[in-house]
């Protein structure tokens, strides 16, 4: 099995794909930007996957033989990817401040064992910072039932900037405030390395806001003012730097 178990196509609305869970009624829907037709994109994909011998279920009407093989065969990691449905559907709700309160112009995302991870690309001196993103996401009050349970910031590091392969990286490990279920891990990525020249112009050319870009992907990188934090330290939230 790869992908998700029990993931279908709920259907296609323009330039919106649908998807859902077996036996749920609740949508996850991607927005293609204007023209993308899904139609031909899952014809292509399903023609590769039966050339390769792999049957696409994403039409399925209910869990298949494989699918549940793959639950049976594989249950500790089942079991893991469960304890970390909470924290899925905690961050689907929260999605937005991935876009409004934070600086990465580009995220990359996947499950080892029970740990979420996602990786922000970043440049430096792109506002708001990694704590600032981390505030407004555990806040006490709209925020999911996380707390940070230790860090390591590099943003105080200093490197010369010509060094056009060294990468910054400040990850933070975040666990559940009372129970013992899956965590999170965030590593906001900064440097050279982590984006080639082009990407501005590839984002633009998918229809990003301009203001989004001046902002994540400034044409002259702003660099860092005293005045701001630089995130070694977040008051306020539990943990420890290393």
């Amino acid at each position: 099995m790869t992908g998700a178990i029990g993931l279908r196509v709920a259907g296609i609305a323009g330039a919106d794909l649908h998807l859902t869970l077996c036996g749920g009624d609740s949508r996850v829907v991607l927005r293609g930007t204007p023209g993308t037709r899904w139609e031909p994109l899952l014809e292509e994909r399903r023609q590769r996957c039966e050339e390769a011998g792999c049957p696409p279920l994403w039409q399925s009407p209910s869990l298949t033989d494989y699918e549940k093989a793959d639950i049976s065969g594989f249950g500790e990691s089942w079991r893991a990817e469960r304890d970390l449905d909470w924290l899925g559907s905690a961050l689907l709700r929260r999605i937005a401040l991935f876009h409004t309160s934070g600086s990465a112009y580009s995220t990359r995302s996947w499950i080892t064992g029970d740990e979420w991870i996602f990786e922000l690309d970043t440049v430096l001196g792109a506002l708001p910072g990694h704590e600032d993103f981390l505030h407004r996401l555990l806040d006490p009050v709209w925020g999911p039932a996380l707390r940070v349970d230790r860090f390591h910031c590099t943003c105080d590091e200093r490197r010369d900037p010509g060094d056009r392969f060294y990468l910054r990286q400040c990850t933070y490990y975040l666990r559940h405030r009372e129970l013992p279920l899956g965590g999170l891990q965030l590593r906001f990525r900064h440097g050279h390395a982590v984006y080639g020249s082009d990407v501005r112009t590839v984002l633009d050319g998918l229809g990003s806001p301009t203001k989004w870009l001046d902002r994540v992907l400034p044409t002259d990188a702003p660099r860092p003012r005293p005045q701001v934090s630089t995130g070694r330290r977040v008051p306020g939230l539990e943990g420890e730097g290393r």
